[in-house]
């Protein structure tokens, strides 16, 4: 009797490491992405010379708390949302002149003041998005 209650104590112990290690991993990753977020955070220019379209200076101000807006010649443009996981970038929720309808997933890379987008998926209807992210960055 005695054996098997130690027996369900090791168990019960067991049980618990591992519902303590999984939780600090859940912990882990959502840290990680909070400051890869927080990393990213800044304002970036570009400088576009053609297609005429696109033609201007271009700000996407990356906020610390998820949200963005992109000027052109210092005019606001688009007001959004992103979220970042890893090395992954999801833009959306816009409002503005050149808002898009769905969201956008890009992957992003930094080096030292410059950031570099490459698309993994995007609407049709959001060729202005892809246009400009297109370029690359300078952080200001």
């Amino acid at each position: 009797m005695l054996a098997l209650r130690f027996s369900q104590l090791i168990r019960k112990e067991e049980t618990m490491k591992r519902f303590a290690i999984a939780t600090s991993v859940v912990v882990a990753l959502a840290l990680s992405s909070a400051a890869l977020a927080g990393t990213l955070a800044g304002k970036y220019a570009t400088t576009i010379k053609s297609p005429a379209k696109f033609k201007g200076t271009w700000v996407l101000n990356l906020a610390k708390g998820g949200t963005y807006t992109v000027a052109n010649n210092g005019q606001i443009f688009v007001r959004g949302k992103y979220s970042v996981a890893g090395s992954k970038i999801t833009f959306g929720h816009e409002s503005g002149a050149g808002a898009c309808p769905k969201t956008g997933k890009y992957t992003w890379r930094k080096s030292g003041r410059t950031l570099k987008f490459t698309r993994i998926s995007e609407a049709p209807a959001c060729s202005g998005r892809s246009g400009v992210l297109a370029h690359t960055f300078t952080q200001r």
